[in-house]
């Protein structure tokens, strides 16, 4: 376009000093005649006629006639540049008129293009406004793909093309424009030594081609073409226009596939966040605002949690003893990169704790400070107490392994010293038969729980008279009781009906309720063990007078290793092991089991099972007495 209009300013520059001259010329002519014939005139008015004036009047004569004729000439030869003028002028300006419906016709299209940001999109109106912009036939993108070095054909309109097909980076138009990042016109394409392979059987007759470059990076290349048997030819304007056409769409490109980018991997964000069994969190540090992302996220706002929204929201629930560590680690890793995972813990509404673990990463920006911080929040809770659990029961094992064998030992030492007093050994030996039975008990006791949390546990359901089974335990543990001066009554619903279990199970439930009974009930207190039923369910349960149990303990009694405080005040040996292993086993049989207590009046332990049985189901019942 400046170029025209420096055509027209040349033009016009020429057309005003040639002019100039041939007025100047015609002026001198046209005064010329005009002082002749006065001279003429004023020859004519004097004296008579002398040869020497008749002479003069003929030489002004034919001065008169020449300069009149040049004149003629002259106005004759400035009407012709007037004309040749007029018309080159016309015909620049109809140029100029033809350019600038081209420009607003690419500033149209710029800007439509320019308001597109999904890539798709974006490529399907490059191509029709290329199309339409040169008004031929066809047009196709050819996206440069950096990954494999070739051009992908991402749009294509007029001959079919097959879309998303790959074309060598050095074949056809494409690759030589590529080659020379520079518009490349080809009005025979049939003959063309640049004609792709992959393209020779589609009916293209002409096209032309530019590069679309983005900051000296070559984004793809834009070819627009004619087919079947047209005549048209491309023109270096045509290229020309095209070439600012695809410089706009070029970087209107780059701009949509980093938006992709950008959308592919929110989303990518998004859907790793839901499904993550964590918190994810996205900081932004400028604002101190934070949101959050996940399924674990939507739980915990549906049960109305507290997520804090703010860094001081957030220090409020961090634990106390946590919050010195957990800042510096902070600071560290915002200050030098330092990798910040951290473990601690955090309140809860309730005044309770939970464990967490932290990990994120801070996003810096380009002078390297950090604006965001991405991260995740882990509850490990249960993992820590597994890991406790483990620690407990690694340490349980050895000491409570350790006490009996040292005993066993320690006896069979004293008895082999002890040859002279038959009594002394023979307490040794009881003592140490005592110790290994207690050996044994453990051993048996983490047996049975392995294969009961292993459900492995072989249940064999019999028909079981549980009153007699109760009353068998009774008599069992009659020494014991008369040692301690305790009594212990039974009472039987009348018609107490068979149950369907395991026989050697059950048993080992009533007995280890009863000796539990008995152990924490003091000399000469009192025990009731009571049976009654439903359509549906049998339910035993035994009331003790003894030391009951703190209601803070209450919730953890049938965990495994647990032992309530004051319990471990009076006895002192004991594994924790026993009421969670009457749980496992009452749950395996489709019952439940529960507990009431008040420290210092007495507890009440019961369990229930189905009438009929249910072959092990771990289900418990809706009259469960929890």
């Amino acid at each position: 376009m400046a170029n025209l209009f420096g055509n027209i300013g040349d033009i016009g520059q020429l057309k005003d000093s040639l002019l100039l001259r041939l007025n100047r010329i015609y002026c001198t002519l046209a005064v010329g005649a005009a002082l002749a014939i006065s001279f003429e005139l004023f020859l004519e008015t004097g004296s008579a006629d002398s040869l020497e004036i008749q002479r003069s009047r003929c030489f002004i004569l034919f001065l008169v006639i020449f300069l009149l004729a040049g004149a003629f000439v002259c106005g004759l030869y400035i009407a012709r540049q007037a004309k040749i003028f007029a018309r080159k002028s016309e015909e620049l300006l109809f140029e100029a008129k033809q350019r600038t419906t081209e420009i607003a016709a690419l500033y149209d299209t710029s800007q439509d293009i320019s308001g597109r940001h999904r890539l798709s999109s974006l490529l399907e109106t490059i191509v029709g406004r290329a199309k339409t912009l040169l008004d031929a036939s066809g047009c196709a993108l050819f996206l440069f793909d950096k990954a494999n070095k070739d051009f992908e054909i991402a749009v294509e309109i007029g001959v079919g093309i097959p879309v998303g097909s790959h074309i060598p980076l050095d074949e056809g138009l494409a690759g030589q424009v590529a080659k020379n990042m520079a518009p490349l016109i080809v009005n025979d394409y049939r003959r063309s030594p640049f004609r792709s392979k992959a393209l020779q059987q589609y009916p293209i007759s002409a096209a032309v081609c530019v590069p679309m470059i983005r900051d000296g990076e070559l984004i793809g290349v834009l070819g627009v073409n004619e087919c079947g048997n047209t005549k048209r030819k491309f023109a270096d304007a045509e290229a020309r226009l095209l070439s600012l056409f695809a410089h706009n769409a070029a970087s209107a490109v780059f701009n949509a596939r980093l938006m992709d980018a950008l959308q592919n991997s929110k989303e990518r964000f998004r859907i790793a966040a839901e499904c993550a069994s964590d918190i994810v969190y996205d900081w932004d540090l400028p604002t101190d605002s934070v949101k959050y992302f996940g399924a674990v996220t939507e739980r915990a706002r549906e049960k109305h949690s507290f997520l804090p929204e703010t860094r001081k929201e957030y220090w409020d629930i961090v634990h106390p003893e946590d919050r010195d560590r957990v800042r510096r680690a902070l600071e560290e890793h915002l200050k030098d990169g330092t990798p910040f995972s951290v473990e601690y813990r955090i309140l809860d509404e309730n005044g309770s704790h939970i464990i967490i673990s932290d990990r994120a990463t801070a996003i810096r920006n380009s002078r390297g400070v950090p604006v965001k911080l991405i991260g995740a929040v882990s509850n490990i809770t249960e993992r820590k107490q597994a890991e406790q659990m483990k620690s407990d029961f690694v340490s349980f094992v050895t000491h409570q392994l350790r006490t009996p064998l040292s005993g066993v030992k320690w006896m069979l030492e004293l008895a082999a010293d002890s040859t002279n007093s038959p009594e002394d050994l023979e307490s040794f030996i009881r003592d140490a038969r005592l110790s290994t039975d207690r050996l044994i008990g453990l051993v048996n006791d983490l047996l049975d729980l392995s294969r009961l949390e292993r459900g492995k546990l072989q249940i064999n359901p019999e028909d079981i008279e549980m009153d007699a089974l109760t009353r068998g335990v009774i008599e069992e543990m009659h020494p014991l009781l008369s040692e301690k001066e305790q009594s212990l009554s039974c009472q039987v619903a009348a018609h107490f009906p068979v149950v369907s279990a395991d026989a050697q199970l059950l048993r080992q439930v009533i007995l280890n309720f009863t000796s539990n009974a008995m152990k924490y009930t003091p000399r000469g207190g009192e025990m009731k063990i009571r049976m009654h039923y439903d359509d549906a369910f049998v339910y035993w349960e035994i009331e003790d007078t003894g030391i009951g149990i703190p209601k803070s303990d209450q919730t953890m009694l049938f965990e495994k290793f647990y032992r309530a405080g004051n319990a471990i005040a009076v006895e002192t040996e004991g594994t924790g092991l026993g009421l969670y292993l009457i749980r496992l086993i009452v749950e395996r049989l489709g019952g439940s089991i529960g507990c009431e207590s008040r420290e210092g009046v007495g507890s009440t332990f019961k369990f229930s099972l189905p009438l009929h049985g249910n072959g092990g189901s771990n289900e418990q019942h809706p009259g469960s007495v929890n």
